[in-house]
Formats: structure tokens, sequence, C-alpha cells
């Protein structure tokens, strides 16, 4: 009996010490508990962030005019797909890069006018017909970031860094007091986009804020875009 009771507290006493060694198996997101097909290797460094969506208020930030945005319903959504290098000597920092597809939209009562090349904001005056305009861009852009946070199942991460690619072109669709709308191409925005953005958070809900370094228009006036909104990892 005395030779099984020692025998018992010998084995508890290995196993848990050998537990306190064993590397978290915590993912973000949907994937929790999903291992894949094979088992996961206790030596194996595990990913984080590696498909991200951003759910965002936009607004336009116009030299002459301020802030464009004229309603809440200025939405959009970023979809990231990211790859992870995580260093084996820090584990607190990685880096972060992948693709990014973007859909933004402003509401604004402002208009945006093409004259000769030139995109000119207007304001909206008592004599015009429409209600609002929406301003609509599509862009595909390579993100990268520095990501810092706990290495024990992310607890808190913040993540720093900045995009580049390309922007289709604007749309402007307005609608009218009638209920028509109308939509209409501008096409002499500045298709180069480059910019900077952070996420601050904890495990899959981060908040997110992006700025557009480049300007929005090759001639006219100065415009820049912004955002705002939460990012949320479904693995």
């Amino acid at each position: 009996m005395k030779a099984t009771l020692i025998i018992t507290i010998l084995l508890s006493t290995v196993v848990f010490g050998q537990q306190d060694k064993l590397i978290s198996r915590y993912k973000p997101g949907i994937f929790w508990h999903y291992n894949g097909l094979r088992p996961l290797k206790d030596s194996k460094l595990h990913k984080y962030d590696r498909f991200i969506v951003d759910l965002t208020y936009n607004d336009l930030l116009s030299k002459s005019h301020g802030s464009l945005s004229s309603s809440w319903k200025s939405l959009g959504f970023n979809v990231n797909v990211m790859f992870e290098k995580r260093f084996k000597k820090a584990n607190r920092v990685s880096i972060g890069y992948g693709l990014r597809y973007a859909h933004r939209n402003v509401v604004t009562e402002h208009q945006l006018l093409v004259f000769h090349n030139q995109v000119e904001i207007a304001n909206k005056l008592n004599t015009d017909t429409y209600t609002h305009n929406i301003l609509r861009e599509n862009s595909l852009v390579i993100p990268f970031e520095v990501r810092f946070g706990k290495p024990n199942a992310r607890a808190w991460k913040v993540n720093i860094g900045g995009y580049i690619g390309y922007g289709f072109p604007l749309q402007q669709i307005t609608k009218f007091q009638n209920g028509d709308r109308t939509k209409t191409g501008i096409s002499p925005n500045f298709g180069l986009r480059y910019g900077v953005h952070c996420r601050f958070g904890g495990r899959t809900v981060a908040i997110f804020t992006a700025y557009q370094l480049s300007e929005m228009f090759k001639q006219g006036d100065s415009t820049h875009p912004i955002q705002f909104g939460f990012s949320y990892s479904l693995f």
C-alpha cells in the first residue's frame, strides 16, 4: 500500500512537471479547438492573425473642406490574408505580411467635379436636387506589420505597420430627391495607394485604424482616406 502511494506521488510529480513545459495550443477564432488532420507538434511555433476581417467607418480628409463624411453609413470592410514569421529567440515579436482587399464607402453632401483632369470638391447648394453622394472605392494592397504580443495565447497584441498597392477607379453614386440615382467614374484618381495602420487588442478582437499617406487624386483637392473600426481574427 505504501509502495503504491509513493509511486502515485512520483508519477503525479513527473506529469505536472512536464505540463509546465508544454507550449500553449491556443488558436484564436473559429479554429480554437482545431489542430488539423495530424497531431500538433509541441515544438511548432503557433501562427496568429492569419485571416482578419476589419469592419470600418470611413472618411475622407480634405485640405480645403476638412471631414467629408456626413453619415454613420460611411461603412466598409477589409479582408486580410496574412502570413506570420515568428522568431524563436523573441516570441513576443513577429512579422506579418499578406494581401488585403478593401471596400470603402463615404456618404457625403459634397460633390466631386472634374475639370480638365482636376478633381474639385463642391459644397451642396440649396438649388441642388440631389440628397447625398456615395463615394465608393475598392483597392488591393500588400500589408506588412510588426506584431508585439505575449506568446502564451496572445492575451494582448499591438500590430503596427503599413501597406502599398493599387486603388481601382473611384465611383460617385448620386441619389436624387425623386429616387433616381446616377453613377459616375472619377478617372483622374491616383492608382498608387500606400499608408499606415495599427491594431490594438486581445485574442481575436482588436481596434483598427488606418491612414492613407498617398493622395487620393493626381490633381485637385488634397484628399486622404482614413478608417476606424474593429478587427476580428477568424484564425
